[in-house]
């Protein structure tokens, strides 16, 4: 899909506050609101904009660690794959699995309550899924950056 600088000052706008009201997106890109109203809405049918979510303070839900945890499988057979992902997918302590380059297969970030909870998820969970071969945690001391937003430019 061909994006224009008025669908991206759009997804910018919107990036910036997803609730912003459509009038005030047509303000910010200076067009009216009707042809950005039917942009918002190409850009949806098209899979540009997949949702609109509210972003959460991890800590005033009661998670105060956050970790990364690098996962190797034993073998890189369908089967291992499969029970992996199905595993991963269905938690809902992991908000993210990114199968990566490198030393590791996959890297998963995790939100815990504390560092019991991650233990219990780590030993409990991840270790144990039929497959799992190596797993190594990295706790967040701090998050200097963190932006959902894309580069649309």
């Amino acid at each position: 899909m061909q994006l224009d600088d008025f669908d991206r000052r759009i997804i910018s706008a919107l990036q910036e506050d997803a609730r912003m009201p459509v009038a005030q997106v047509a303000d910010r890109v200076a067009l009216s609101a009707t042809p950005v109203s039917r942009r918002i809405k190409r850009l949806e049918d098209e899979g540009v904009i997949r949702g609109y979510a509210p972003r959460l303070d991890p800590r005033k839900l009661g998670f105060e660690l956050e970790a990364y945890v690098l996962i190797n499988l034993v073998a890189h057979v369908d089967e291992n794959i499969a029970r992996f992902e199905e595993v991963i997918a269905a938690h809902p302590h992991v908000i993210a699995c990114h199968a990566v380059t490198g030393d590791m297969d996959y890297l998963v970030r995790v939100m815990a309550r504390n560092v019991e909870h991650l233990s219990e998820i780590t030993l409990r969970t991840l270790l144990r899924i039929p497959g799992v071969r190596d797993v190594k945690s990295i706790i967040v001391l701090e998050t200097i950056k963190e932006d959902r937003a894309v580069p649309v430019e």
